[in-house]
């Protein structure tokens, strides 16, 4: 990766060496907050990764509901590969700490699609 030849606008792309290498990257994910993913149905996702989960219709979607999410560490978040989250949330080490958790089950959500490596 050292060898690319291309400049992108942010350059913030350690998170990559580590994913190529499987190992995890420590950062904080907004998703449900920041950013939202809306399916077809009209329902609010994590991401494209995480569909169903909180899985609940825009309309119903609540500014506690982003706030929440904010302050929420996915468990998904060490090997997650989407890089334009990573890249959006690479000042987030110097903003609000993630002082809770996803918990599986709640509000009809299943548990979180986790990436392992092969360890």
């Amino acid at each position: 990766m050292s060898g690319w030849k291309k400049i992108n606008y942010s350059r913030f792309d350690d998170f990559q060496a580590a994913i190529a290498k499987g190992k995890p990257n420590d950062w904080r994910c907004r998703a449900g907050s920041r950013y939202l993913y809306i399916c077809e149905d009209g329902l609010v996702h994590y991401c494209s990764q995480q569909r169903g989960y909180p899985g609940v219709p825009l309309a119903q979607y609540t500014t506690a509901d982003v706030k929440r999410e904010f302050l929420t560490a996915k468990s998904c978040s060490p090997n997650c590969t989407i890089g334009c989250v990573h890249k959006i949330s690479y000042i987030d080490h110097w903003r609000a700490p993630q002082t809770s958790t996803v918990s599986p089950g709640s509000q009809g959500a299943e548990v979180l699609v986790n990436i392992h490596t092969g360890d």
